[in-house]
């Protein structure tokens, strides 16, 4: 059993059925996943932009939205414009960290609403908001890894989607439309439905199988909308 809130932290990711046993009436240890997250989004963001060679990452960026969306010359020009060192700095790192905090929020309440109905508890908004900061930490060891492909980076020639070292981005030229969808699925959030699994079974003590499925579905739901959007705008 974790004797601290941080020691759970790294408890679960290497024990996270024990931890989230202990967990159960630790309900107010979540503020130390949700500190790691957002710190490690903010420090991430904020080490890029400080090391990158932006005139290099801006030139890769508008080549990239050109071969995606044919902008035209014009276009590409006020987008120019707009991405200043400065606003695209604070609107990464604070974009990145209340995104997070937005999507945590929607997912604890999709994880009350279900469970209330798959498998009635007693288990509280605050409890599933907590629970979606645990299953999140996966998101803190790949910005550590983030932040090992910029030190290791040449002369900062490192771009955004090179943060992200596990993703599946491989699978589609950086010219095609798939190449967002790609670069999303990444081992890291494979490890956060693994962990939601997990921690589902432990709070409600129901088959793996079916906390598998509540921890899948918002997953398939938006991956499959996203791939009906690109197939159809195509």
């Amino acid at each position: 059993m974790s004797s601290n809130s941080l020691q759970a932290c790294v408890d679960i990711l290497t024990s996270p059925r024990e931890t989230f046993d202990a967990l159960k009436n630790k309900k107010g240890w979540s503020w130390a996943p949700f500190g790691l997250v957002i710190a490690s989004t903010v420090a991430l963001f904020l080490y890029y932009f400080t090391a990158v060679d932006f005139e290099w990452m801006i030139d890769q960026m508008l080549e990239q939205m050109a071969s995606q969306k044919n902008m035209s010359s014009d276009e590409l020009q006020a987008t120019q414009d707009y991405m200043t060192k400065t606003s695209m700095t604070w609107s990464s790192t604070l974009g990145g960290a209340i995104g997070i905090i937005v999507i945590n929020a929607i997912m604890a309440v999709y994880f009350y609403l279900t469970t209330k109905v798959s498998s009635p508890n007693e288990l509280t908004y605050g409890a599933w908001y907590g629970f979606s900061w645990w299953v999140s930490m996966p998101i803190v060891v790949s910005y550590f890894l983030g932040a090992l492909v910029i030190a290791f980076s040449n002369e900062g020639m490192v771009s955004l989607e090179d943060l992200s070292p596990t993703s599946l981005r491989f699978l589609a030229e950086s010219s095609s439309v798939w190449y967002s969808f790609a670069g999303s699925l990444n081992l890291f959030s494979l490890w956060s439905i693994a962990l939601g699994t997990i921690g589902l079974s432990s709070w409600l003590n129901i088959p793996s199988k079916k906390t598998f499925m509540i921890a899948v579905a918002p997953s398939l739901v938006i991956y499959a909308i996203w791939a009906i959007y690109i197939g159809f705008s195509g």
